[in-house]
């Protein structure tokens, strides 16, 4: 129970620890740099992913980038034009979304590898994989502005506070910036009639199609990062 409250309970804490990462929250009620690396996997895996309903100030802006691309890969694989509401999404709106897609593997990890490599400058107090974990959660948090974080860290120093502070204006405004240009270029576009052609994006298999993209495209930018830390740091766990 170190670093857990004890009112509250491991079930309450693991439970608050998933909900203030879902909608960027940030208030904690334990340590999440005491809980077990599943529940600071599912926490890192909330912040990724940043798409929640009600993530304050970005969950319904992020789904609809994830819409976006959901609607052009269906589109693809189904040999129609990817269009959405009637309006065609075309080559300009999936550069400007491959931007937006790739802001944040780009930041995030530049600044972990810059972090990891240069181990003095993060005051890290955990050894081997959990010092991934560390540093990785501190810049996830920063870009998806949540503000919880391991606090294993000695992060009040010039390093962490200017880093954090660059992830923080990378992940909030050119993900709100980019997707308004996005919208405001398809609102000027001329709303194309319904067919039997149309890409009907209200039915069970489009749900699922764009549940897969999300899982995909978190797990093929961030496994490799997450399986250094805290997957083997649960597989260290386990053999004890």
């Amino acid at each position: 129970m170190e670093g857990k409250e004890l009112r509250f309970g491991e079930t309450s804490s693991a439970l608050w620890a998933a909900v203030t990462t879902q909608v960027n929250n940030g208030s904690v009620n334990m340590m999440h740099d005491s809980a077990s690396p599943l529940t600071g996997f599912v926490a890192l895996a909330n912040m990724l992913i940043n798409a929640i309903w009600g993530g304050i100030g970005c969950g319904l802006q992020q789904f609809i980038i994830y819409l976006f691309l959901a609607v052009f890969i269906a589109g693809l694989m189904t040999g129609r034009t990817p269009e959405l509401f009637g309006r065609k999404i075309e080559a300009g709106e999936i550069k400007l979304l491959a931007v937006v897609i790739l802001i944040q593997p780009i930041v995030i990890l530049s600044l972990t590898s810059i972090a990891l490599f240069f181990p003095e400058l993060t005051g890290n107090s955990n050894p081997q994989y959990h010092a991934v974990s560390q540093v990785l959660y501190e810049y996830v948090s920063a870009f998806a502005n949540n503000g919880s974080g391991f606090e294993g860290l000695a992060d009040n120093t010039v390093w962490w506070n200017v880093t954090c502070v660059i992830a923080l204006l990378l992940g909030r405004f050119p993900t709100l910036i980019i997707p308004l240009i996005i919208a405001t270029r398809l609102a000027a576009k001329r709303q194309a009639p319904e067919s039997k052609g149309s890409l009907k994006v209200e039915t069970p298999t489009f749900a699922l199609t764009l549940i897969a993209i999300v899982v995909m495209l978190t797990l093929l930018q961030f496994m490799p990062v997450l399986v250094l830390g805290p997957i083997a740091d649960h597989l260290l766990l386990v053999q004890g």
